[in-house]
Parts: C-alpha cells; sequence; structure tokens
C-alpha cells in the first residue's frame, strides 16, 4: 500500500488513511459495544433516541472511504459482500430492526481492521464495564438482583439482568482474550480461567457457560500443550484434517441438530423430552415458536417474554433462548442461513491460516448458541466480524522454519 491521496481536500498517505479508518471503525465499535452491553445491565440509563443511528452514519462514511481510497477487493470479495448485504437488509427492511443493520455495517466495516486489535478493544470495553457493573451492584449503586428458584441455589446476576447474561460476558470476555493470548497463554491464565467457570456455577448456577468456560480453558491449554511440542521438536503443529473440517463446520452441525430435534419434539418421545429436560425446556419453547409463528425467509414479529431484569417469574413466560431457532423464527431462514455461511467462512479461512485455536472458539460458540440467544448480539459475540477483518496474527517465538516439518494430531 504507497502512494498519495486527496481525501477531503487533504493529501495523504493511503497508509494514513487506512489508520484514520480503522481508528473510526474501532471508535464506532467501542461505543455500540458499551451502549449494547449496558442495556444488559441494570443501570437506569436513559440513552438519546438518535444516538445508534448517529454510530451507524459514522460506520457508513469509515465503509466508505475503505471501498473508495483503502481496501483492495477481489471479485469472491465483492460478491460475498453483496450477498450479505442484501440478506442483512432485506430482513432490516422486513423486520425494522437496528441490530440486523447495526451487525452488517459493524461486518463490512470490519475489512482490513486488524482482527487482533478488534478484539483488544472487545475485551477492554466489556471487561471493564463488566468490573464497574459488578462493583455498584455489589456496593448498592444499582440493582443486584438475585434469583430464587425451586431446586437451585440462589442466582446472582452482578448488575446484570439475568445470571446466564451475566456469566455469558465472562465466557466471550474469556474466549476473546484467549484468542489474544493463544499459545502464549501462561498456566496461571488458564487457572484463573478455570476458577472464573467455577465463580459462575457457585453464584450463577449457569450450568451451559460454565462447562463452555472449562471447555475452553482446556482448548487452550491443549493448543498450547502441542504448539510447545512441536516447537520443541522443531515442527509445526497440523491439526488432523478431520477434525479440524468438523470444527469448522461446528455452527451448521449445531443449527440443523436443534432445528431437527425442536421441529421432531415431542413429550411422548423418550429422546427428545429427555433432551428437553436436560436443557431446560428449550426444545418445548422452540415448538411452541414453530407452531405458532412458523418459519419465514425475512423474518417476523414474535413477542416474547423472558426473565430478565426482574425476579418475579412471568406467568406468561415465552423465548427462544436457542439462537438458531431464536435467528430463523425471529429474523428468518435467509439470515440464519448467511450467518451459517459466514461462520463457515471463518472456519475454513481459520483452517488455511492454520489459526486453531479460532477453530475451538468457533466450536465452543456454536455449542453455547444451542442453550443462548448470542450468535448474533453485537455486546457478546465479538467473531462475526473475522469474516472480512485482517485475521495476520502476531507469531510467538521465533523458530527456524528451514528446519520445520509438518506435524499431523
Amino acid at each position: 500500500m504507497g502512494g498519495t491521496t486527496e481525501i477531503f481536500g487533504y493529501r495523504m498517505s493511503k497508509e494514513k488513511i487506512k489508520s484514520i479508518a480503522d481508528f473510526l471503525y474501532l471508535t464506532v465499535f467501542a461505543l455500540l459495544l458499551g451502549y449494547y452491553f449496558l442495556v444488559t445491565t441494570t443501570f437506569p440509563i436513559e440513552w438519546r433516541e438518535n444516538f445508534p443511528a448517529y454510530l451507524r452514519v459514522l460506520l457508513i462514511v469509515v465503509i466508505l472511504i475503505k471501498l473508495t481510497y483503502v481496501e483492495i477487493y477481489d471479485l469472491k470479495e465483492v460478491l460475498f459482500a453483496a450477498l450479505i448485504s442484501l440478506c442483512f437488509l432485506a430482513v432490516w427492511i422486513r423486520t425494522s430492526d437496528p441490530l440486523v443493520l447495526n451487525t452488517l455495517l459493524l461486518i463490512l466495516g470490519s475489512k482490513g481492521t486488524s482482527f487482533e486489535k478488534i478484539l483488544k478493544v472487545y475485551v477492554a470495553v466489556t471487561a471493564g464495564l463488566l468490573a464497574i457493573t459488578m462493583a455498584a451492584a455489589l456496593l448498592g449503586f444499582t440493582e443486584n438482583l438475585v434469583y430464587i428458584q425451586e431446586g437451585r441455589s440462589p442466582r446472582i446476576a452482578f448488575g446484570i439482568c439475568y445470571p446466564t447474561d451475566f456469566s455469558a460476558h465472562v465466557l466471550y470476555s474469556l474466549l476473546a482474550y484467549g484468542y489474544l493470548r493463544r499459545e502464549r497463554i501462561h498456566y496461571v491464565e488458564l487457572a484463573l480461567m478455570a476458577g472464573a467457570g467455577v465463580f459462575v456455577y457457585v453464584f450463577c448456577d449457569a450450568r451451559v457457560n460454565t462447562v463452555c468456560i472449562l471447555v475452553a480453558t482446556g482448548t487452550f491449554l491443549y493448543n498450547k500443550i502441542r504448539h510447545k511440542r512441536a516447537e520443541k521438536q522443531g515442527k509445526i503443529y497440523v491439526m488432523n484434517r478431520i477434525w479440524s473440517w468438523l470444527l469448522a463446520m461446528s455452527t451448521v452441525i449445531c443449527a440443523l441438530f436443534m432445528t431437527l430435534m425442536t421441529v421432531f419434539y415431542s413429550s411422548e418421545n423418550p429422546l427428545t423430552a429427555f433432551l428437553n429436560r436436560l436443557i431446560n425446556f428449550r426444545l418445548s419453547y422452540g415448538k411452541k415458536g414453530v407452531d405458532l409463528f412458523g418459519f419465514s425467509l425475512l423474518g417476523q414479529y414474535i413477542p416474547m417474554i423472558g426473565n430478565g431484569g426482574s425476579v418475579k417469574e412471568s406467568e406468561m413466560y415465552f423465548f427462544l433462548d436457542c439462537s438458531y431457532m431464536n435467528l430463523a423464527l425471529q429474523f428468518g431462514i435467509v439470515l440464519l442461513g448467511i450467518i451459517l455461511i459466514i461462520c463457515s467462512v471463518i472456519g475454513f479461512s481459520a483452517i488455511q491460516k492454520k489459526n486453531w485455536v479460532l477453530l475451538w472458539i468457533l466450536a465452543v460458540v456454536a455449542v453455547q448458541c444451542m442453550i443462548e440467544h448470542h450468535m448474533m448480539d453485537i455486546s457478546y459475540n465479538p467473531f462475526l466480524w473475522a469474516v472480512f477483518a485482517d485475521m495476520t496474527v502476531k507469531a510467538g517465538k521465533r523458530l527456524d522454519w528451514k528446519k520445520k516439518r509438518k506435524q499431523t494430531v
């Protein structure tokens, strides 16, 4: 990237324009992330009605700058970006949900921006706000909801609207941090991650997120050991092809499994009845959604009443916790399909770049989204931005590449 060009009456190098565009993107991302995060808390904040709209305008400016002055797109990228844009815009026009448009703009705007920088911003904002929210709740500055449910220990939300939402914030923050550290992560950091899993189990009784945190910690440890062993032998760690393909397709596999189990759910079927009880009635609520509203191509309005924000259980409770059923019913089969394609593209790109940690993270997110609704949620899942972001990673210890040989698990 070289030479100079004129923009807004000033002559600048393309490197300078790119750095400005990246800074604007990361700033807007941080503000949108903070906005969506604080919506999940019990802080009594009254937002200016047009605040997200102003941020959308800035994102559009960033995208136009990158398109005009900075990034070079090949035909495949142009066609893929066009497909994503058409699907998201069609759903947005149909549903008028700003989350759809905001997600699209963040995906398109991430083109060429370092994914590591995106995750650093994500970790800084979410960890910072999570610490502030916890402190405010424990010190009595905001409501600290404690849910008492029959047969379960008290579940503390720590200033977030619901205990599982709090634990999901912890999970995704740890996933992003683990990605940034990769094989450089220390054993002490891994122990602290495992401790965070125990914490959310003891105080939030968030079983799925606890399992996901512990599994993620285990995969980070495994990845570190395999890289360390390969490094000592002067080799490159390469994951088994079949296993890597399964991880790359994990989102599609989990989506198909939950969709089939939901559509064919019956309380008289021992298998689906057992699975329904195991995952706290996700299948029966999903089946109810299918029966009442049916699938649509481009989404529809579905009134949902959850338990978040109040310790009083609603008698009219109905919520689609499973991300895949939530997307399919509320935002349409088209949007679910494009999200699955995006995740698969990220997965196979990770295989090409031998980014094994990202593969494991995609699988953990895919499993977590079978139970919770955070797949397309700006304040939780930052990994969708990887589809167009710059995935160049900083190397750990330098090795003598001439002496390296491939090693397959």
